[in-house]
């Protein structure tokens, strides 16, 4: 999967008019995207097509997924829900995500069941 940022310049430029990260404001609005970017709502579907491929050639057995923070946070929201901090809740539990960082998600079948920060 390759992600596109678009033109670095002109995202620069779209960050000075934001009031958030544009990670932030990409998770408060699915369509936003930067010039020749994507937006979350196309980085949502890569992520989930990828995601549903490897786990379902995998089932019952432990893997691991490695991307970018921001495609990671954009997948999770299949998931969690944006609290009013913009900050991502799992069943009413706010999930502090370090960058870099390491996530379990344990599923039951395909309903995802725990969700930990471990590192």
């Amino acid at each position: 999967m390759k992600e596109s940022y678009g033109d670095l310049k002109k995202l620069e430029e779209l960050g000075k008019t934001k009031q958030n990260s544009f990670t932030i404001e990409q998770l408060l609005d699915e369509s936003l995207r930067n010039v020749d970017g994507e937006s979350r709502m196309e980085v949502t579907n890569r992520m989930e097509k990828a995601f549903n491929r490897v786990f379902f050639e995998n089932l019952g057995k432990k893997i691991a997924i490695v991307s970018h923070g921001a495609s990671i946070k954009f997948l999770l929201m299949k998931w969690c829900n944006l609290n009013s901090n913009n900050q991502l809740e799992f069943r009413g539990k706010m999930i502090n995500l370090n960058s870099p960082g390491v996530l379990k998600l344990e599923f039951n079948s395909e309903d995802l069941v725990k969700l930990v920060q471990v590192v």
